[in-house]
C-alpha cells in the first residue's frame, strides 16, 4: 500500500526507532532527483526516502514494511534506462549511504563491498591492490554495485569478462520479510545445491534487497591498445570478429559497432572530437585489446590481425591509437553517440540482443521494416556487437515534428523487438525490463518461464512490497 499523510507520520515514528533522523527524508527538493529516470521518460512520486547505513537497518525496515504491507522501491545510483528504480508512491529505500569497501583479498582475486559503492570506487580499489575489476559502463562514476547486480549490467568488456552475473562470487540479500541471506563467500566453486544468489541478479529489486557483494577480480591490465576500423560491408563485422579472435586469443576485450550516422553525430555535436580515419565507411568498429603484460604483444597482434583483414577485403582502412589522447578520442566518439542522438529531433531507444552470427541480417531487416513503416526514418544501430547486443535506437526523419514522432513509439518498438524475437533474440539485453518493457515481457517471454518467475515472486514476496509494478 502507499502512504497517506497520517500513515506517513506514523511510519516516520516507527522508522525513527531504526534510523537516525537525518536518514529519514521527507524534503521534496531532496527527494525530487530520485523521482525521474535517467533517460527522462518517466517521473514518479514518493513522500518518504529512507537511507539506511547497514544491512541490519535494512532488515528492520523491511520487517516493518512486511508487517504493515508497505511497498518500497530499492534504489542505487538511479542511472537505469527502464525506470526500474522509479517509485509510484512507494517509499524509496536508497542504499547510497552503504558505500564501504568491506575487504579486498588480492590472493583470492576478490573484493567485498556494500551495495551502495560506486562502480568507479570499486575499480579504483582494485587498481590500488594491483588487480582489475572489468565492468565498465558509461555511468560508472555514479551507478552503484547493487544496481549493477540487480540489472545484470553489461558494458564494453562483456566479450572478455561476461556480464555482472559472471563477476559475482557471493551476495548478502535482505528478503521481503527482513530475513538476511548471508552468502558472502569468496568461493569459485560451491556445488551445494541451488545457486540461490543468481535469483537476485537481474531481478531489479523485486525479490530481495542486495546489501553487499563479493566480486571477482582479475590480474591488473598493464597495456591497452585501441583501434578504429572501417569495414567493407556489414557482414564484415562478424568476419572481422572471427579474424581477431583467431589471431589474438584472450587479448580481445571490446568490439563496438559504430555506424556512419553515429560517427557523424559524435563529430558534429561532441566536444572537439576528430575522426580517427580520413574516409570512414558506412560501418565501423572500435577494437580494444587488453594485456596483463607491459610489452608490444597486444599492439603487434592487433596490427597483424588488421593487416590480414585488409588483405581479405574485410577492412577498408584502420587506425591504431598511438597515444592515450588518440585512444580517448575514439572512446569519446562511442560515448558522444549516446549523449547527442536526441539532437536529431528525438530518439526511441532500444536495447536488444540476437545471436552474434545474426547481427548483420537483423540490422538490415529491422532497418528495412522501419523504413517501410516510416520513410526516411533514421536508425542508429550501435554497440556491443561482439556479444550480440545492439542498441537499435531510432531517430525521426529530418524536420519531422518530435511530438508526432513520439506517437509512433509503440509501433517502432514492436518492429525492433518483434524482429529481434524472430531471430531468437531478446528485447532486454542489458538494461532490464523495469516499467518500460512489461508489454514485451508478456508478448515474448516463454509462458512457462514467465509463470515460474511469477511463482518465485509470490514465494519470496507474497505481499508484493518489493518494487511492485516492475517486470510484471
Amino acid at each position: 500500500m502507499k502512504l497517506n499523510e497520517k500513515q506517513l507520520q506514523d511510519f516516520q515514528k516507527k522508522f525513527g526507532n531504526i534510523l537516525n533522523e537525518r536518514d529519514i527524508i521527507t524534503d521534496h527538493d531532496t527527494i525530487a532527483p530520485h523521482l525521474v529516470d535517467w533517460v527522462g521518460n518517466i517521473s514518479g512520486s514518493s513522500a518518504l526516502m529512507l537511507t539506511p547505513r547497514n544491512s541490519e537497518q535494512v532488515s528492520k525496515i523491511l520487517r516493518v514494511c512486511h508487517e504493515e504491507t508497505i511497498a518500497v522501491v530499492p534504489q542505487g545510483g538511479n542511472t537505469g534506462s527502464v525506470a526500474s528504480g522509479i517509485p509510484n508512491g512507494e517509499i524509496i529505500l536508497s542504499l547510497e549511504k552503504m558505500n564501504n569497501i568491506i575487504s579486498i583479498i588480492p590472493e583470492d582475486y576478490s573484493i567485498t563491498v556494500e551495495s551502495g559503492c560506486i562502480l568507479s570506487q570499486v575499480q579504483d580499489a582494485a587498481q590500488e591492490a594491483s588487480r582489475f575489476f572489468p565492468l565498465s559502463i558509461g555511468s560508472e562514476g555514479s551507478c552503484t554495485i547493487g544496481g549493477n547486480i540487480s540489472t545484470n549490467a553489461g558494458g564494453i568488456s562483456v566479450l572478455k569478462y561476461g556480464n555482472m552475473r559472471d563477476l559475482v562470487l557471493g551476495l548478502e540479500v535482505v528478503l521481503a520479510d527482513g530475513r538476511i541471506m548471508n552468502n558472502l563467500k569468496r568461493l569459485r566453486k560451491d556445488n551445494s545445491g541451488y545457486a540461490t544468489k543468481h535469483m537476485f541478479m537481474g531481478a531489479e529489486g523485486t525479490l530481495g534487497v542486495i546489501t553487499a557483494a563479493c566480486l571477482r577480480l582479475f590480474p591488473k591490465i598493464e597495456n591497452k591498445v585501441t583501434a578504429f576500423a572501417s569495414l567493407s560491408n556489414l557482414d564484415a563485422t562478424i568476419q572481422l570478429l572471427e579474424t581477431l579472435k583467431s589471431f589474438s586469443g584472450e587479448l580481445l576485450s571490446s568490439y563496438e559497432l559504430i555506424p556512419k550516422i553515429g560517427l557523424d553525430i559524435a563529430l558534429k555535436y561532441g566536444d572537439e572530437l576528430v575522426s580517427p580515419i580520413s574516409d570512414p565507411q558506412e560501418w565501423n568498429v572500435i577494437i580494444e585489446y587488453s594485456d596483463t603484460k607491459n610489452n608490444d604483444n597486444a599492439n603487434d597482434s592487433l596490427e597483424y590481425a588488421l593487416g590480414n583483414a585488409i588483405e581479405k577485403g574485410l577492412v577498408c582502412n584502420a587506425a591504431i591509437a598511438s597515444s592515450l589522447s588518440q585512444a580517448q578520442n575514439i572512446w569519446k566518439i562511442r560515448k558522444a553517440i549516446v549523449e547527442h542522438q536526441p539532437k536529431l529531433g528525438g530518439e526511441i531507444k532500444h536495447d536488444c540482443s540476437v545471436p552474434v552470427s545474426s547481427v548483420p541480417e537483423f540490422i538490415r531487416s529491422t532497418t528495412q521494416k522501419l523504413i517501410d513503416y516510416l520513410p526516411d526514418v533514421r536508425p542508429v544501430p550501435y554497440g556491443h556487437i561482439g556479444d550480440g547486443n545492439i542498441h537499435f535506437n531510432v531517430c525521426p526523419p529530418s524536420n519531422y515534428d518530435p511530438d508526432t514522432f513520439k506517437q509512433n513509439t509503440e509501433e517502432i518498438r514492436e518492429i525492433v523487438y518483434g524482429n529481434a524475437n524472430s531471430f531468437g533474440g531478446s528485447f532486454a539485453a542489458e538494461h532490464g525490463v523495469g516499467q518500460i518493457k512489461k508489454k514485451q515481457m508478456l508478448n515474448y517471454k516463454d509462458e512457462v518461464e514467465l509463470q515460474l518467475m511469477k511463482d518465485l515472486k509470490n514465494l519470496l514476496d507474497p505481499k508484493n512490497i518489493l518494487n511492485p509494478g516492475k517486470i510484471f
